[in-house]
C-alpha cells in the first residue's frame, strides 16, 4: 500500500513524472504470481488486497498492459466465496469487506465488468486508480490528478477530466 500512496500523492500534487515510470512499473508487473494474483513484495503469496495497491498503481503508470490482465482477474474471481458472497484474501479462505472492496476495485479497473456483454447489464461504477472513489463522482467533484496514459489498455482510464501525460509502450 506505501507505493500506491506515494505514486497517488504524486499524481495528486500533478508530479507523477518524478517518478521513475520505467523501473517502479518494472517492479511492480514483477509482483505478479504463477496464480495470476499479486503480491506486495517477493517471496510472498499472491493477495487480492494486491489487485488493487498494486493495479492502481500500475494505472497511474501506464502500465497495466505490463501484466496478465486476464491471470489477474481469474485469481480475484477465484477468492469469491460462492455460498455467502464476498472476496477472500486467497482463494478457501473466509471473505471480509477489506478484500471485498479491493477485489472489486481491482476488476474494475481491469474494465472487467465492461468485457462482456453479459455482465454490462449489472449496474457498476468504474473505480478512479488515484482517489479510489467512482470515477463519475471524482469527475463531479472535480478532483484532479496528473497519471501516464496507458495506451494499450484504454480500460484503465476512467477519469477523463485529468490530465494525462501520453507515453508509448
Amino acid at each position: 500500500g506505501q507505493v500506491f500512496c506515494c505514486v497517488g500523492a504524486l499524481a495528486i500534487a500533478k508530479r507523477i513524472d518524478l517518478v521513475d515510470r520505467e523501473m517502479l512499473g518494472w517492479w511492480l508487473a514483477e509482483r505478479q504470481c504463477d496464480s495470476g494474483g499479486l503480491n506486495g513484495r517477493p517471496e510472498k503469496q499472491a493477495d487480492v488486497c494486491y489487485s488493487w495497491w498494486i493495479l492502481a498503481s500500475l494505472c497511474m503508470l501506464g502500465c497495466v498492459h505490463w501484466i496478465d490482465a486476464d491471470a489477474l482477474a481469474r485469481f480475484i474471481l477465484a477468492c469469491q466465496d460462492a455460498d455467502d458472497g464476498g472476496i477472500a484474501d486467497r482463494p478457501t479462505n473466509v471473505a471480509d469487506i477489506f478484500h471485498t472492496f479491493f477485489g472489486i476495485g481491482g476488476l474494475s479497473l481491469l474494465g472487467w465488468f465492461d468485457s462482456d456483454p453479459t455482465r454490462m447489464d449489472r449496474p457498476h461504477r468504474n473505480i478512479d486508480p488515484v482517489f479510489a472513489l467512482p470515477a463519475d463522482l471524482v469527475r463531479d467533484l472535480r478532483l484532479e490528478a496528473t497519471v501516464y496514459k496507458d495506451v494499450k489498455h484504454q480500460a484503465t482510464l476512467f477519469a477523463v477530466d485529468r490530465t494525462a501525460v501520453v507515453v508509448d509502450g
